[in-house]
């Protein structure tokens, strides 16, 4: 639901004309599904670099706003390698081979790689092009990570969230297990912060033996995962949605991060969160002033393997 894509300096640098701006202005940044990858590091100095100096003051302006729109949030990938005496596309290959893109837009397609589109491409509405904003998951807990690995094998800060989250209950460890294990494995991007949000339903000691007894050992290790306990403040916003926000974008569950305890056959609606609701849901629960009362918090450093 949120893919990382590169994208070649030198096909962005001619997304100046009126037509391809129009296209191409609103198609990634939060909340569309698609984040640009910082690759390399002076990504953007090598698009002006190719820009044309043909290309008038409106052209500039509007590779400018560009610019900006896709630097707005960007993946920064470690480990890697860029070398300036071959092309970019040469380059975005050999990192794709360690580290896969969902795609790489390029103007050409020499070698014919299956992951790399061109402009005909985008105008045939190619499969790595199109991006769904939801889907009906099985709540398996293996199938409900999977529905998010694409963005948490790069996202640098996730936040769960669900308010009925508990340690000592099975079927929200299954599925955390499954989401922390999709978030250390195989990953572009150094990970930043870990936190888990939920109601406090039970005791500060029940719950803190809990985390220490049940969560330690399912937390790959290493990792470290601070849990923030809210409670509703009087005629405030209800504890209710459940949420997995990264500093890529944000995805609504409708039913809960748990999984359906064995049940079989439940399913879940997964929903990509509009610029809007994801910085509403951002401030409630992390900005200056949360929408919440803070209960407590406890942090754990995991045991578990990954």
């Amino acid at each position: 639901m949120i893919y990382e894509y590169a994208l070649e300096p030198e096909l962005v640098a001619t997304w100046h004309s009126r037509e391809d701006f129009r296209f191409f202005v609103d198609k990634f940044g939060l909340g569309r599904g698609r984040i640009v990858s910082r690759y390399p590091r002076h990504w953007a100095k090598l698009v002006w670099e190719s820009c044309t100096p043909r290309a008038g003051d409106m052209a500039r302006k509007r590779l400018e706003e560009l610019l900006m729109r896709f630097t707005e949030r960007m993946i920064r990938r470690a480990g890697t390698h860029y070398d300036g005496s071959i092309s970019w596309l040469l380059n975005a290959e050999t990192e794709h081979s360690r580290q896969p893109f969902h795609a790489i837009l390029a103007r050409a397609n020499p070698r014919l790689r299956e992951h790399v589109l061109i402009p005909d491409d985008i105008d045939r509405g190619a499969e790595r092009w199109i991006v769904r904003t939801d889907c009906v998951v099985t709540r398996t807990a293996v199938a409900l990570a999977a529905a998010i690995h694409s963005v948490m094998s790069c996202c640098s800060t996730v936040i769960f969230i669900d308010p009925h989250f508990s340690p000592d209950k099975i079927r929200y460890r299954r599925s955390l297990r499954e989401f922390l294990r999709s978030l250390v494995a195989k990953r572009s991007g150094s990970l930043l912060r870990v936190e888990l949000h939920t109601g406090d339903e039970s005791s500060v000691q029940f719950f803190r033996e809990n985390c220490d007894n049940k969560l330690k050992p399912i937390v790959p290790t290493g990792l470290t995962l601070l849990l923030k306990r809210w409670r509703m403040k009087p005629g405030s916003e209800a504890l209710h949605h459940r949420y997995v926000l990264t500093d890529l974008g944000g995805i609504g569950f409708k039913y809960g991060l748990d999984d359906d305890d064995g049940a079989g056959g439940q399913t879940d609606e997964l929903n990509l969160l509009s610029v809007e609701v994801y910085r509403l849901r951002w401030e409630q629960y992390l900005g200056d002033r949360p929408a919440f009362e803070l209960v407590d918090e406890y942090t754990i450093v995991g045991e578990g393997q990954p």
